[in-house]
Protein backbone atom coordinates (compact mmCIF):
# COMPACT_ATOMS: atom_id res chain seq x y z
CA UNK A 1 0.00 0.00 0.00
CA UNK A 2 1.75 3.41 -1.53
CA UNK A 3 1.98 6.34 1.24
CA UNK A 4 2.11 9.63 0.58
CA UNK A 5 2.97 12.63 3.07
CA UNK A 6 1.88 16.41 2.40
CA UNK A 7 3.68 18.89 4.49
CA UNK A 8 3.52 22.65 4.44
CA UNK A 9 3.47 25.54 6.97
CA UNK A 10 0.28 27.02 7.93
CA UNK A 11 -1.94 28.08 4.86
CA UNK A 12 0.48 27.41 2.14
CA UNK A 13 -2.48 25.13 0.67
CA UNK A 14 -1.87 21.52 2.17
CA UNK A 15 -5.74 21.30 1.82
CA UNK A 16 -6.17 22.58 -1.56
CA UNK A 17 -3.69 19.67 -2.61
CA UNK A 18 -5.45 17.17 -1.26
CA UNK A 19 -8.82 18.19 -2.54
CA UNK A 20 -7.19 18.21 -5.99
CA UNK A 21 -5.67 14.37 -5.01
CA UNK A 22 -9.24 13.39 -3.92
CA UNK A 23 -10.48 14.05 -7.02
CA UNK A 24 -7.78 12.46 -8.78
CA UNK A 25 -8.20 9.59 -7.32
CA UNK A 26 -11.51 10.00 -7.31
CA UNK A 27 -13.42 5.63 -8.00
CA UNK A 28 -10.20 4.27 -5.96
CA UNK A 29 -9.63 2.94 -2.72
CA UNK A 30 -8.04 5.78 -1.10
CA UNK A 31 -7.17 6.47 2.44
CA UNK A 32 -6.37 10.22 4.26
CA UNK A 33 -5.36 11.01 7.62
CA UNK A 34 -5.67 14.53 8.67
CA UNK A 35 -3.13 16.34 11.26
CA UNK A 36 -5.44 19.69 12.87
CA UNK A 37 -3.65 21.81 14.96
CA UNK A 38 -6.47 22.44 17.28
CA UNK A 39 -8.76 20.21 18.92
CA UNK A 40 -11.37 20.71 16.27
CA UNK A 41 -11.30 18.92 12.49
CA UNK A 42 -11.92 22.02 10.60
CA UNK A 43 -10.05 20.80 7.50
CA UNK A 44 -11.85 17.26 7.64
CA UNK A 45 -15.41 19.98 7.05
CA UNK A 46 -13.59 21.31 3.64
CA UNK A 47 -13.18 17.94 2.63
CA UNK A 48 -15.90 16.19 3.72
CA UNK A 49 -16.84 12.94 1.37
CA UNK A 50 -17.87 9.25 1.96
CA UNK A 51 -15.66 7.93 -1.12
CA UNK A 52 -12.40 7.61 1.09
CA UNK A 53 -11.62 6.77 4.35
CA UNK A 54 -10.82 9.20 6.82
CA UNK A 55 -9.01 9.75 10.21
CA UNK A 56 -8.77 13.14 11.41
CA UNK A 57 -5.77 13.49 14.77
CA UNK A 58 -6.16 16.86 16.71
CA UNK A 59 -4.47 19.28 18.83
CA UNK A 60 -0.97 18.80 17.99
CA UNK A 61 1.43 17.49 15.45
CA UNK A 62 1.46 13.80 14.40
CA UNK A 63 5.75 13.60 14.30
CA UNK A 64 5.38 15.07 18.00
CA UNK A 65 5.37 13.18 21.16
CA UNK A 66 1.83 14.79 21.50
CA UNK A 67 0.24 12.63 19.02
CA UNK A 68 2.85 10.00 17.49
CA UNK A 69 1.63 6.62 19.17
CA UNK A 70 -2.31 7.74 17.77
CA UNK A 71 -0.34 8.34 14.36
CA UNK A 72 0.96 5.04 14.64
CA UNK A 73 -2.18 3.49 15.16
CA UNK A 74 -4.12 5.25 12.32
CA UNK A 75 -1.46 4.43 10.20
CA UNK A 76 -1.50 0.90 11.42
CA UNK A 77 -5.51 0.51 10.94
CA UNK A 78 -5.30 1.76 7.29
CA UNK A 79 -3.35 -1.39 6.97
CA UNK A 80 -6.13 -3.62 7.47
CA UNK A 81 -8.09 -2.44 4.74
CA UNK A 82 -7.78 -3.09 0.67
CA UNK A 83 -6.20 0.28 -0.30
CA UNK A 84 -4.62 1.53 -2.60
CA UNK A 85 -3.09 4.78 -1.49
CA UNK A 86 -3.18 6.84 1.93
CA UNK A 87 -2.20 10.43 1.68
CA UNK A 88 -1.54 12.00 5.21
CA UNK A 89 -2.06 15.69 5.50
CA UNK A 90 0.04 16.84 8.52
CA UNK A 91 0.63 20.02 10.43
CA UNK A 92 2.05 22.98 9.41
CA UNK A 93 4.27 22.75 11.72
CA UNK A 94 5.22 18.97 11.31
CA UNK A 95 8.83 17.74 11.33
CA UNK A 96 8.35 14.58 9.42
CA UNK A 97 12.22 13.40 10.66
CA UNK A 98 10.84 10.53 12.62
CA UNK A 99 8.98 9.17 9.89
CA UNK A 100 11.35 6.35 9.08
CA UNK A 101 11.26 5.54 13.48
CA UNK A 102 7.19 5.92 12.30
CA UNK A 103 6.95 3.49 9.64
CA UNK A 104 9.65 0.78 11.22
CA UNK A 105 7.26 0.71 14.30
CA UNK A 106 3.89 0.46 12.23
CA UNK A 107 5.35 -2.55 10.61
CA UNK A 108 6.19 -3.92 13.78
CA UNK A 109 3.12 -3.59 15.31
CA UNK A 110 0.99 -4.39 12.08
CA UNK A 111 3.25 -7.49 10.71
CA UNK A 112 2.70 -5.30 7.37
CA UNK A 113 4.26 -2.23 5.47
CA UNK A 114 3.56 0.57 3.48
CA UNK A 115 5.01 1.21 0.20
CA UNK A 116 6.62 4.93 1.32
CA UNK A 117 6.31 7.31 -1.64
CA UNK A 118 8.13 10.46 0.15
CA UNK A 119 6.45 13.97 0.78
CA UNK A 120 5.21 16.68 -1.42
CA UNK A 121 5.96 20.00 0.66
CA UNK A 122 3.98 22.76 -0.31
CA UNK A 123 5.76 26.10 0.31
CA UNK A 124 4.19 29.70 0.61
CA UNK A 125 4.93 31.60 -2.35
CA UNK A 126 4.15 34.88 -0.29
CA UNK A 127 5.69 34.16 3.26
CA UNK A 128 8.18 31.75 2.76
CA UNK A 129 11.13 33.74 3.33
CA UNK A 130 9.50 35.80 6.49
CA UNK A 131 8.32 31.88 7.74
CA UNK A 132 11.67 30.25 7.09
CA UNK A 133 13.96 32.73 9.65
CA UNK A 134 11.17 31.70 12.46
CA UNK A 135 9.66 28.53 11.88
CA UNK A 136 12.84 25.22 12.29
CA UNK A 137 10.76 22.52 11.46
CA UNK A 138 10.31 24.38 7.78
CA UNK A 139 13.95 23.54 6.92
CA UNK A 140 12.87 19.52 7.57
CA UNK A 141 9.73 19.63 5.70
CA UNK A 142 11.96 20.39 2.57
CA UNK A 143 14.53 18.25 3.39
CA UNK A 144 12.73 15.15 3.28
CA UNK A 145 10.63 16.20 -0.05
CA UNK A 146 10.69 14.52 -2.76
CA UNK A 147 8.46 17.49 -4.60
CA UNK A 148 8.39 20.65 -3.46
CA UNK A 149 5.34 22.94 -4.52
CA UNK A 150 5.91 26.99 -4.84
CA UNK A 151 2.01 27.86 -4.21
CA UNK A 152 0.47 31.19 -4.77
CA UNK A 153 2.46 32.39 -7.53
CA UNK A 154 0.80 34.65 -8.54
CA UNK A 155 0.92 36.86 -5.41
CA UNK A 156 4.52 36.75 -5.95
CA UNK A 157 6.69 39.01 -8.04
CA UNK A 158 9.17 36.98 -10.24
CA UNK A 159 12.54 37.74 -8.14
CA UNK A 160 11.09 36.68 -5.02
CA UNK A 161 10.07 33.44 -6.93
CA UNK A 162 13.42 33.00 -7.99
CA UNK A 163 14.95 33.52 -4.69
CA UNK A 164 12.48 30.94 -2.74
CA UNK A 165 13.96 28.35 -5.69
CA UNK A 166 17.09 28.72 -5.01
CA UNK A 167 16.85 28.63 -1.04
CA UNK A 168 14.82 25.08 -1.85
CA UNK A 169 17.84 24.25 -4.13
CA UNK A 170 20.21 25.23 -1.58
CA UNK A 171 18.29 22.89 1.32
CA UNK A 172 17.59 20.16 -1.20
CA UNK A 173 18.79 19.71 -4.81
CA UNK A 174 17.26 16.50 -5.70
CA UNK A 175 13.64 17.73 -4.93
CA UNK A 176 11.73 18.59 -8.18
CA UNK A 177 10.00 21.83 -7.87
CA UNK A 178 6.98 23.28 -8.97
CA UNK A 179 5.83 27.43 -9.30
CA UNK A 180 2.17 27.12 -9.10
CA UNK A 181 -1.06 29.06 -7.82
CA UNK A 182 -4.28 27.15 -6.19
CA UNK A 183 -1.86 24.05 -6.24
CA UNK A 184 -2.57 23.56 -9.63
CA UNK A 185 -0.11 20.54 -11.08
CA UNK A 186 -0.14 17.66 -13.33
CA UNK A 187 -1.30 15.22 -10.36
CA UNK A 188 -0.93 12.25 -11.92
CA UNK A 189 2.87 12.68 -13.07
CA UNK A 190 3.52 14.13 -10.00
CA UNK A 191 2.38 11.16 -7.60
CA UNK A 192 3.61 8.45 -10.31
CA UNK A 193 7.37 9.82 -10.16
CA UNK A 194 7.88 10.29 -6.66
CA UNK A 195 10.82 9.01 -4.91
CA UNK A 196 11.23 8.18 -1.59
CA UNK A 197 14.24 10.32 -0.03
CA UNK A 198 16.85 8.48 2.53
CA UNK A 199 14.53 8.73 6.06
CA UNK A 200 17.90 8.62 8.17
CA UNK A 201 16.80 9.76 11.80
CA UNK A 202 17.06 13.47 12.66
CA UNK A 203 16.39 15.57 15.64
CA UNK A 204 12.90 16.40 15.58
CA UNK A 205 11.89 20.19 16.08
CA UNK A 206 8.37 18.80 16.97
CA UNK A 207 8.40 18.56 20.92
CA UNK A 208 6.11 20.01 23.56
CA UNK A 209 7.89 23.02 24.39
CA UNK A 210 8.28 23.92 20.52
CA UNK A 211 4.65 23.94 20.17
CA UNK A 212 2.39 27.45 18.83
CA UNK A 213 -0.52 28.17 20.78
CA UNK A 214 -3.42 27.58 19.60
CA UNK A 215 -6.70 28.52 20.63
CA UNK A 216 -10.71 27.55 19.59
CA UNK A 217 -13.13 30.63 19.63
CA UNK A 218 -16.81 29.62 20.38
CA UNK A 219 -20.03 30.91 20.34
CA UNK A 220 -23.63 30.24 19.74
CA UNK A 221 -24.31 33.99 19.49
CA UNK A 222 -25.18 35.20 15.83
CA UNK A 223 -22.64 37.73 15.01
CA UNK A 224 -22.91 40.96 13.14
CA UNK A 225 -21.11 40.26 9.44
CA UNK A 226 -19.47 44.00 9.30
CA UNK A 227 -18.45 43.36 12.95
CA UNK A 228 -16.94 39.80 12.40
CA UNK A 229 -15.19 41.29 8.93
CA UNK A 230 -13.47 43.79 11.16
CA UNK A 231 -12.59 41.89 14.34
CA UNK A 232 -11.01 39.32 11.72
CA UNK A 233 -8.92 42.17 10.30
CA UNK A 234 -8.06 43.57 14.02
CA UNK A 235 -6.60 40.07 14.93
CA UNK A 236 -4.99 38.30 11.98
CA UNK A 237 -1.74 40.29 12.60
CA UNK A 238 -1.43 38.12 16.30
CA UNK A 239 -1.89 34.93 14.40
CA UNK A 240 0.03 32.81 11.88
CA UNK A 241 -2.86 31.09 10.41
CA UNK A 242 -6.53 31.21 11.16
CA UNK A 243 -9.57 28.76 10.10
CA UNK A 244 -12.91 27.72 10.38
CA UNK A 245 -16.80 28.57 10.57
CA UNK A 246 -18.49 31.34 11.79
CA UNK A 247 -22.47 32.23 12.30
CA UNK A 248 -23.35 35.61 10.83
CA UNK A 249 -26.67 38.29 10.23
CA UNK A 250 -25.74 37.82 6.44
CA UNK A 251 -25.66 33.65 6.48
CA UNK A 252 -22.34 31.16 7.37
CA UNK A 253 -18.66 31.68 5.85
CA UNK A 254 -15.72 29.64 6.28
CA UNK A 255 -13.06 31.64 7.83
CA UNK A 256 -9.58 31.59 5.97
CA UNK A 257 -6.48 33.91 7.37
CA UNK A 258 -2.73 33.51 6.64
CA UNK A 259 -0.96 36.45 8.23
CA UNK A 260 -2.22 39.60 6.81
CA UNK A 261 -4.29 37.84 3.86
CA UNK A 262 -8.31 37.12 5.57
CA UNK A 263 -11.21 36.12 3.64
CA UNK A 264 -14.79 34.96 4.55
CA UNK A 265 -16.39 32.51 2.10
CA UNK A 266 -19.98 31.71 1.78
CA UNK A 267 -20.38 28.58 3.26
CA UNK A 268 -23.96 26.33 2.40
CA UNK A 269 -24.06 24.21 5.09
CA UNK A 270 -25.60 24.67 8.57
CA UNK A 271 -22.76 24.74 11.14
CA UNK A 272 -24.13 24.39 15.31
CA UNK A 273 -22.29 27.58 16.28
CA UNK A 274 -19.43 29.72 15.70
CA UNK A 275 -16.29 27.51 15.60
CA UNK A 276 -12.92 29.01 14.66
CA UNK A 277 -9.08 27.57 15.64
CA UNK A 278 -6.74 30.52 15.86
CA UNK A 279 -2.84 29.35 16.05
CA UNK A 280 -0.61 32.08 17.57
CA UNK A 281 2.24 34.12 15.83
CA UNK A 282 2.88 36.05 18.86
CA UNK A 283 2.34 33.34 22.18
CA UNK A 284 0.49 33.45 24.87
CA UNK A 285 -0.52 37.20 24.34
CA UNK A 286 -2.98 36.20 21.66
CA UNK A 287 -5.32 35.18 24.25
CA UNK A 288 -5.11 38.68 25.92
CA UNK A 289 -5.51 40.28 21.92
CA UNK A 290 -8.34 38.14 21.41
CA UNK A 291 -10.16 39.42 24.82
CA UNK A 292 -9.38 43.16 23.81
CA UNK A 293 -11.06 42.88 20.46
CA UNK A 294 -13.99 40.45 20.65
CA UNK A 295 -15.30 43.50 23.76
CA UNK A 296 -14.14 46.29 21.05
CA UNK A 297 -16.72 44.68 18.67
CA UNK A 298 -19.24 42.71 20.19
CA UNK A 299 -19.11 44.06 23.66
CA UNK A 300 -20.78 41.77 25.70
CA UNK A 301 -21.44 38.81 23.61
CA UNK A 302 -20.67 34.89 25.34
CA UNK A 303 -17.79 33.85 23.77
CA UNK A 304 -15.51 31.07 24.58
CA UNK A 305 -11.33 31.08 23.98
Amino acid sequence: MKLILLTGFLGAGKTTMLKKLLTEYEGRKIGVLMNEFGETGIDGKLINNEAFDLIELNNGSVFCACLKENFIKGLAEFLNHQLEVVFVESSGVADPSNMGVILETVTKISGKAYDYAGSICIVDGVYFLKQFEVIAALEKQIIYASKVIINKADLQNVETLQAIEDKINGINSAAEIYQTSFCEVPLAELVKTMKSVELAARPSENTWESRPHARILRTEALLNYNAFEQFLNEIKGSTHRIKGFVRTDQGVFEVSSVNELAVLKPWNKPVEQTEVVLISAVGIRMISDLLRSWKKYFEDTPVSI
